[in-house]
């Protein structure tokens, strides 16, 4: 075989390499601009580990989503504009301060925020998140929100972390609390999903426009580090597959 042939024989396979190559990144990647995206904010009103540990709850739970940080000097930067293509915003725990995580973030995101789901965005609120749901940052409910400590019947009286009964969708979990919020009933009693042991609501859905917010006052997406930097057990193990549900149905 000449010389030029072997060449031409050696690009020609080179080519098909490629060509085949790219296809196949082509077949694994088919998905990506389907695939739900889903923001989660980090940032100053966020408390430290709060959104890593809930971006790797969902990025484990939602296999087909994309997961991203929103904030400054994130993949996302902290910009209503920012929210376009987000199929999910998820503001994650933060301190014990509701005025001092609402005044961290800008006000033009704050209303862009508010807009994004009026206009048919779905956010996901934990804790301090559920918190930033009221007027005195998004304005997605009518009215703040209180805290469930010294509500009747309710365990716990300060502001200690610990663990709480909560039935998450009828199952009966011991889950990490510390200072969430008690919520208010949503137009549509099929809307709630959790309650604490005294009945008091812990996780619903409520429409806000066309678009809807989900609340969470305890924190299920708690991890063993979390436990174990509280001092405190858990004594039915992980309960963050009991919230999953309610948190993919936000997707749907």
């Amino acid at each position: 075989m000449s010389t030029h042939i072997r060449r031409a024989v050696a690009a020609l396979l080179t080519g098909l390499f490629t060509a085949v190559a790219s296809v196949g990144c082509a077949a694994a990647d088919s998905s990506s601009p389907d695939s739900p995206l889903v923001a989660v904010y980090r940032g100053e009103a966020a408390c430290d580990g709060c959104p890593e540990t809930i971006a790797h709850r969902l990025r484990a739970s939602l296999a087909d989503a994309e997961v991203v940080f929103i904030g400054h000097g994130e993949r996302l930067p902290l910009r209503a504009d920012s929210l376009a293509d987000v199929d999910l915003y998820v503001q994650p725990g933060g301190g014990d301060d509701i005025d001092a995580a609402a005044e961290a973030l800008p006000p033009r995101f704050v209303g862009g925020l508010e807009q994004y789901v009026a206009g048919g965005g779905r956010y996901l609120g934990l804790c301090m998140g559920a918190y930033l749901a009221g007027p005195v940052a998004f304005g997605l409910l009518e009215r703040n929100l209180d805290g469930e400590v010294g509500r009747p019947e309710f365990p716990v009286t300060d502001s200690r972390e610990t663990v709480v009964d909560v039935a998450w969708d009828g199952h009966h979990r011991q889950t990490f609390f510390q200072d969430g919020a008690v919520l208010p009933p949503p137009d549509d009693r099929a809307d709630v999903f959790a309650r604490y042991g005294n009945g008091d609501i812990a996780a619903a859905r409520y429409a806000h426009g066309d678009g809807v917010a989900g609340l969470v006052g305890p924190h299920p997406e708690a991890d063993q580090t979390w436990l174990d930097k509280a001092g405190i057990a858990d004594p039915d193990g992980d309960d963050w597959n009991y919230a999953v549900p309610f948190v993919a149905a936000l997707l749907d």
